[in-house]
């Protein structure tokens, strides 16, 4: 049994508010931002559409992926946090690219596809080590669940000032204000995840022997447990659900509200 410092305590809750301020600006107004400053046809806008359904589904075969990755990894600087630094880091990159380059027709069309399945990937690859770090800061439940809870606060705190302030600030000239808040918030995110990087002090990790499960074996236990697919399906369901509730749900606040007058 072990107790929390302080450092750890709150570099690594703190670190998840520029996480999810991230994760806002993308799940909730990626499409708006295409939406509403593209000059897309409807062929166009469609492939958008199906390229973000298509990204979720994908999640659900990517995730186990990266998690059984980061899992049997042993890289120098701990376990979990140099995964948190580099999913960070390109989920950086790319989300800067996502909100400043800006090519015509077809050529947006394929340069999204790929910019926004990447993106999707390196989330992944900070979210899951993040997570999966929480365990190795304390063996005592009770500390796990205090610490999860303090995690969800601030998570909330920063989807709760990105999803608020976002669309205020969106007025003008809505292709330079989606730039410039994307820039922002990614320099954010980067901070963010520097605290949680080099504020986190892993614990020593202690090997077990057991037995090695592999993707096939795993999608093997998937496949032949009905009650388990259903349970993946519905899951999967849900998650597209929420996203697109997320993505189209924002054009209420728009044209009900008046939010961002774009020209």
């Amino acid at each position: 049994m072990n107790t929390i410092s302080k450092r750890n305590k709150w570099t690594y809750s703190v670190g998840c508010v520029g996480r999810d301020m991230m994760f806002i600006l993308v799940s909730m107004f990626m499409l708006p931002y295409i939406q509403y400053t593209m000059n897309l046809s409807v062929a166009q806008f469609g492939a958008i559409s199906s390229i973000m359904i298509f990204a979720r589904v994908w999640d659900a075969i990517n995730d186990p992926m990266m998690g059984m990755i980061i899992e049997n990894s042993r890289l120098k600087g701990g376990k979990f946090r140099p995964w948190i630094m580099l999913g960070g880091v390109v989920n950086f990159a790319i989300t800067i690219l996502l909100f400043s380059v800006r090519p015509k027709g077809w050529a947006f069309v394929f340069f999204f596809g790929i910019a926004y399945i990447a993106w999707g990937m390196s989330f992944t690859v900070n979210d899951i080590s993040y997570w999966s770090l929480l365990p190795n800061l304390s063996t005592n439940n009770e500390e796990r669940n205090e610490l999860t809870n303090l995690v969800l606060i601030f998570a909330s705190l920063g989807q709760f000032i990105a999803g608020g302030l976002i669309p205020i600030l969106v007025t003008g000239n809505a292709v330079w204000m989606y730039k410039v808040i994307g820039i922002s918030i990614s320099f954010i995110f980067l901070a963010f995840t520097a605290l949680t990087y080099f504020g986190v002090r892993e614990g020593k990790h202690v090997e077990i022997q057991e037995e090695k499960v592999n993707l096939k074996k795993m999608y093997g236990i998937l496949f032949q447990n009905d009650q388990l697919i259903i349970v993946a399906v519905a899951l999967l369901l849900h998650t597209i659900a929420i996203e697109l509730f997320m993505a189209f749900g924002i054009n209420f606040f728009y044209f009900e509200f008046g939010y961002g007058e774009f020209n």
